[in-house]
């Protein structure tokens, strides 16, 4: 059998770029074309790579096919750094690779359009189906996958309460993994204005003097009460994905104590 490595490249490279797209619909990454562009031809290239040259033991393959060469795939295409993301992202790959695939079977074996590929890919014009319904076809398939991701993208998140939170005073800046605590009520007593926790070590870079500081009192359960002092930051941009929400003049408790065991999160967001 004759391989045409053109066709097979240009092949997979449409269908990682649509899969890579779906992904990114459905869990909301920022778009970055020269990523979504290189890390399809990263899938394809390695297709074409292990069809030219099928030397390699099965088990091998399989493990470079469907865990290091979707890891860089999602890695490139989302810019993905934390392993619970890249996770998430490739589970989001696998899941949108199997639908359009299990669709695209679908179509093929049960309707005409398997018919009108095969007339296609042989030249028959006349027998083959009309270019725009073609396109229709593809388009329908597109949107129905990502509409059917958007729906289990919150599955996938986990539920995230994770935000990337970049941190603005005096123009310098810090980023920090913070947490979503919906128990948080802590406000400042007199303006009634919410309240954020971030920790010492987190924060002192960025604010090794301060012109103004707020003392906040606060009360927990089976501790004693006590004070945190405060600081109003110039901004605070609260990203998540490629959502983004901008705080201007965000108060900030500041606290000695780690907030997180393991060091996961460095700061606690208040729900408001």
């Amino acid at each position: 059998m004759n391989l045409y490595i053109d066709v097979l490249f240009l092949t997979n490279f449409a269908m990682d770029f649509l899969v890579l797209s779906i992904v990114r619909r459905g869990m909301k990454y920022r778009l970055i074309w020269w990523r979504m562009i290189l890390g399809a031809i990263l899938g394809a290239a390695w297709a074409v790579f292990a069809a030219a040259f099928p030397f390699l033991p099965l088990w091998l393959e399989m493990v470079i096919t469907y865990l290091a060469v979707s890891t860089l795939m999602v890695m490139t295409a989302f810019d993905v750094k934390r392993p619970k993301e890249i996770g998430k992202a490739v589970s989001a790959l696998y899941l949108a690779a199997v639908t359009t695939a299990g669709i695209m079977d679908a179509l093929y074996q049960h309707t005409k359009a398997g018919y009108y590929i095969e007339q296609i890919l042989r030249g028959n014009g006349q027998e083959a189906m009309p270019f725009y319904r073609l396109i229709f076809i593809a388009a329908g398939t597109y949107f129905g996958i990502r509409c059917f991701l958007r729906q289990i993208s919150a599955m996938l998140k986990g539920k995230n309460n994770f935000y990337e939170v970049t941190m603005h005073y005096r123009g310098k800046k810090k980023v920090v993994t913070a947490l979503l605590d919906t128990g948080n009520r802590l406000y400042e007593p007199v303006s009634r204005r919410a309240v954020h926790v971030v920790t010492y070590e987190a924060i002192r870079e960025l604010c090794e003097s301060v012109s103004e500081v707020v003392y906040i009192p606060y009360g927990s359960v089976g501790k004693s009460d006590g004070v945190l002092p405060g600081i109003f930051l110039d901004e605070m941009e609260v990203r998540q994905g490629d959502e983004v929400k901008v705080i201007e003049r965000p108060l900030v408790a500041v606290c000695k104590k780690t907030l997180s065991v393991n060091g996961e999160y460095q700061m606690l967001l208040h729900e408001e």
